[in-house]
């Protein structure tokens, strides 16, 4: 990590913990997620994909944090909100036994994907997914997951931290078992995995 994006971080949380305490929000860490699925993803062993830089188009977001609709909580990592459900996926795609490349070397021979974020609260995330082959979009779909409603009684940080990261991996489950992203992207895979002109 060089100097600069560091700075950038060092400023980002220094912002989060300014907000917190000028609204007195309670900060809530996401930072340890860990992909746990209970979907059969076996297919995706083996497959080579190219994650692409996420972005945020969220109005609801700020660039290193999210709220709770009643403005209680205020969710951040160590990083950009966008850069978290990047490493999330990556980390989710890497555990099960994916090929994942980056933008830094890229694999212009697997599927490019991307997302981005159009409203993340702890209540709702919506991301639009696309896949890209050599640069032409192939897919392109809007996904919305919904957290269950959180007693009061536990509405903790602790409670709401790995609620996050069961919303994330409610997110990543329903995009790879959604019929229509598989079709896109196998097929992709496939295109991409034949030789030109066969």
């Amino acid at each position: 990590m060089d100097r600069n994006t560091r700075c950038l971080y060092v400023a980002g949380l220094f912002l989060i913990l300014l907000l917190s305490a000028c609204t007195g929000a309670r900060p809530v860490t996401i930072r340890s997620y860990a992909p746990a699925f209970t979907a059969d993803l076996g297919e995706y062993r083996g497959k080579h994909v190219y994650l692409m830089n996420f972005d945020n188009q969220a109005s609801d977001t700020t660039n290193f944090s999210y709220k709770s609709l009643d403005k209680a909580f205020v969710y951040s990592g160590d990083s950009l909100i966008h850069n978290y459900f990047w490493y999330a996926f990556e980390k989710a795609f890497t555990g099960l036994g994916m090929v994942v490349s980056n933008g830094d070397k890229p694999d212009i021979t697997a599927p490019a994907m991307w997302l981005t974020l159009r409203s993340v609260t702890d209540e709702k995330y919506q991301v639009e997914v696309k896949i890209n082959k050599r640069e032409q979009l192939v897919f392109s779909k809007l996904y919305t997951i919904t957290g269950d409603p959180v007693p009061e009684a536990n509405r903790t940080k602790d409670f709401l931290e790995k609620r996050a990261y069961q919303m994330t991996n409610q997110l990543i489950q329903a995009i790879l078992t959604d019929p229509a992203f598989k079709e896109a992207f196998f097929k992709t895979a496939a295109e991409l995995a034949s030789p030109p002109g066969r």
